[in-house]
């Protein structure tokens, strides 16, 4: 059976021996039951008959967890920032291959190659699916959405040390590779069953989730490897002095919580009347 771990697993295999391969193998099994809960939510959503009232919410909350191109240019601002401030940095050369790798993430999302940006299409997935674009008012923001989004703000964009950001953004990235992979087919068999849709219509709607899958994520996933490699040469730090299994944790958990109550509104017409 095909579940996130199944997919997001076989591209830690594939990673080169390091501490970081050692870490995210180890501490993302121990996620299970969390990935579970995420699981379920998209199966709960992509069995659910159209109702725009139901949807919105979901959407706009879940857009909170996904779109992090500015948290990653934001990162990327701050570690040239250490240049222009005059500080301490042991291989300036390679702090600027850790940048120049991890600009690569958002090359995408911000249209630099693709020539549209990858908000605009989940704009067009979201709008789609729930009829209108309401969809984008803070009125249906969830606390758990904001909490998520809050915490991978301030781990990429004030925590003191940047490689708690870098190392943030590896996490974040392999799991949207599993997300993207794992959530196709069943949005791609929801629109042809749920919605009346031409079939050029169904190929834009699923345009944000296409996109991603395949080498796209899975390819920020190494860059952000190879962004950590450089960086911690730059600046001259052990990574072993590092423990992934906090980020990890924290990650998925609040991903997992996010899911979970925006899913459950889904079904619930009292819980979708308090939450806007």
């Amino acid at each position: 059976m095909t579940n996130l771990l199944s997919i997001i697993l076989p591209v830690l295999d594939g990673m080169a021996e390091s501490p970081l391969k050692q870490q995210l193998i180890k501490y993302f099994p121990m996620q299970a039951e969390n990935f579970a809960t995420i699981e379920n939510s998209f199966t709960l959503l992509t069995s659910t008959a159209p109702d725009p009232d139901r949807l919105k919410p979901f959407f706009h909350s879940w857009s909170q967890t996904n779109n992090s191109a500015v948290t990653v240019a934001g990162l990327s601002n701050r570690m040239t920032m250490l240049i222009h401030k005059n500080m301490p940095v042991a291989d300036e050369p390679h702090l600027f291959r850790s940048v120049a790798n991890l600009n690569r993430i958002v090359d995408e999302d911000l249209a630099v190659v693709g020539k549209v940006l990858h908000s605009d299409l989940f704009y067009a997935m979201a709008t789609n699916i729930c009829g209108d674009d309401e969809w984008l008012s803070r009125k249906y923001l969830d606390e758990s959405a904001k909490a998520f989004k809050a915490w991978k703000d301030r781990n990429s964009l004030r925590d003191k040390d940047l490689l708690i950001g870098l190392l943030t953004t590896l996490v974040h990235e392999i799991y949207t590779h599993g997300e993207v992979e794992f959530i196709l087919p069943k949005f791609t068999n929801w629109l042809n069953a749920e919605f009346d849709l031409s079939a050029t219509d169904t190929k834009n709607t699923l345009a944000w989730i296409s996109v991603h899958c395949g080498p796209t994520e899975k390819n920020h996933f190494f860059y952000a490897v190879s962004s950590i490699m450089h960086y911690i040469k730059a600046m001259d730090v052990n990574l072993e002095d590092y423990d992934l299994e906090q980020i990890v944790a924290d990650y998925l958990s609040k991903k997992a919580l996010v899911m979970e109550t925006i899913s459950s509104r889904l079904s619930s017409v009292d819980s979708l009347a308090e939450a806007v």
